[in-house]
């Protein structure tokens, strides 16, 4: 469940470039994608040769065709992950291509499937979850992969929007300062950081804006990188946010009680995410505010808090791997509540932000190879 209703947007008037070798698929996503701007932007399908250059690299000509008229303006491109059926121009291009284009330009791009799951399990342990992308999948149908491409495309537009009002120097001395003071919580600027500490892919990224001299291209490049940060690391990842399962777990809350009743679910309604790409993933909620609410009202956890506030008892969490004990962690592969005992710490690729990120120990038995 995606959590439109919670979030306040700014729609933005959105040009997106479609990717999509197969004429039966391109023209399903096309009609979704154009059902869902409903009049609030416009959606094309990339048109080959714009840029006049029949020789050179892909990434050369494809450079020239996306910044040339038909494709040009363009605020966000989406393309399929298999694009080897492309003729004739580009005879063997990958999404992976159309990316790093896209980066090479500073224009935010997300990938989609035909079947899988945007989160599919085998995706992560092929180890491609830490690299700055968006993938997103065609499951369960087109509307709402179309309403998930066009919150992306908001959530890019809203923090280009946001970089370009922060004025204080002191807000732009560090990526994760600069990356709180756009989601509005300057006070989570070291947590943020810590997301990004130790990875080289991310600190490449930086590295590169901070060598573009054009003021005006450094921030659409630094829009960018932000927001894949934000999408793929700082979202998905529980220690700054949570999801519905590491919330539940986080508070020592029953997982279906939390799920399921609202009057709990109304208790913390105050520490739901609501920034950019809030739209377009399952719900989250602040872990500060989440605390912030716990200790205002002397409780020693959510469950106490949450009696207290209803005055009945309310189940605690429970740990996958042994359900005697109350859980406070989350398993990262089983997406499941679990306990500090009965589980791994962080692997290699988790994000040192990623406190409550664990693999309980079935999970690790299971997919150690992997891993």
């Amino acid at each position: 469940m995606f959590q439109s209703c919670v979030a306040t947007l700014i729609f933005m008037s959105l040009k997106i470039i479609l990717f999509d070798d197969m004429q039966g698929n391109r023209d399903a996503v096309l009609s979704a994608l154009q059902l869902e701007l409903a009049g609030d932007g416009s959606v094309q399908a990339f048109v080959a040769g714009a840029g006049k250059k029949k020789d050179g690299t892909f990434e050369e000509r494809l450079g020239l065709d996306l910044t040339a008229a038909p494709n040009a303006p363009v605020d966000l491109i989406v393309a399929d992950r298999d694009l080897s059926s492309y003729r004739p121009d580009y005879t063997g291009l990958s999404e992976s291509t159309v990316r790093r284009v896209a980066d090479m330009i500073g224009v935010p791009e997300c990938g989609y499937a035909r079947g899988e799951r945007a989160d599919d399990s085998e995706y992560i342990k092929r180890g491609e979850q830490r690299e700055s992308c968006i993938r997103l999948s065609r499951k369960p149908d087109d509307a709402t992969f179309a309403k998930q491409v066009v919150a992306v495309g908001n959530g890019f537009a809203e923090i280009t929007r946001k970089l370009s009002e922060i004025k204080e120097p002191a807000a732009r001395k560090s990526p994760g300062q600069v990356l709180a003071n756009v989601l509005g919580k300057p006070e989570y600027a070291e947590k943020i950081s810590l997301f990004a500490s130790g990875d080289q892919g991310r600190l490449g990224a930086l590295a590169a804006v901070r060598d573009t001299k054009d003021i005006g291209e450094r921030n659409r490049l630094l829009a960018c990188v932000l927001s894949y940060w934000l999408w793929d690391s700082v979202l998905r990842f529980p220690g700054v946010v949570l999801n519905e399962v590491a919330a539940s777990s986080y508070l020592n809350i029953q997982l279906e009680e939390f799920r399921k009743n609202d009057q709990i679910r109304k208790l913390f309604a105050g520490a739901i995410y609501a920034g950019p790409f809030a739209a377009a993933k399952p719900m989250l909620w602040w872990r500060g505010m989440l605390e912030d609410m716990v200790a205002a009202a002397g409780a020693s956890d959510g469950r106490e808090y949450a009696a207290k506030k209803l005055e009945k008892d309310v189940a605690r969490s429970e740990c996958c791997e042994d359900s005697s004990k109350p859980a406070g962690y989350y398993c990262f592969l089983s997406e499941r509540p679990v306990s500090l005992e009965n589980s791994k710490p962080g692997l290699t690729w988790f994000p040192r932000g990623a406190d409550l990120a664990r693999v309980c120990k079935s999970s690790y038995a299971e997919d150690e190879p992997w891993l």
